[in-house]
């Protein structure tokens, strides 16, 4: 795989608490692919992971989209996150894959699925984001 925008900045704490893995960035379609390793530290009083952790996942899928389309000059900002929880999600290695559907000027179209490694769709979520200049200086 080619150099990504990803492998020149630390991923940050929230990345970093989802096991966020970058399989393939595809900056030219505005898709991602990106594994999460989702810990028992996650898991509801039912024994699969919490779903504000799955959202999460989700969510962390369709930024990147954004973000390496536009090769780290952009990020965006959710303004409405929409999630359908279809199976339940065990600890373990799950694959997002995200893509940027649509853009205008301001607002971002993103969506993304969450499957486990048989392939099995868990999770899939849409997105309306505004778009916002990176700024690396910002805290």
């Amino acid at each position: 795989m080619a150099e990504s925008f990803f492998s020149r900045f630390p991923a940050p704490p929230c990345a970093q608490l989802l096991g966020w893995e970058l399989i393939a960035d595809y900056p030219g379609e505005g898709r991602i692919e990106i594994a999460f390793h989702p810990t028992a530290q996650m898991l509801n009083p039912r024994g699969t992971v919490q779903g504000g952790f799955v959202a999460a996942m989700l969510d962390d899928t369709m930024g990147p989209a954004l973000v390496s389309m536009t090769g780290g000059a952009e990020v965006p900002a959710s303004i409405d996150l929409n999630v359908s929880f279809l199976k339940p999600v065990m600890p373990g290695r799950v694959i997002g894959k995200g893509r940027v559907v649509g853009r205008g000027r301001s607002v971002a179209f993103l969506e993304a699925e969450l499957f486990d490694e048989k392939g099995e769709l868990l999770a899939r979520a849409t997105s309306s984001a505004r778009i916002m200049e990176f700024d690396r200086n910002a805290s």
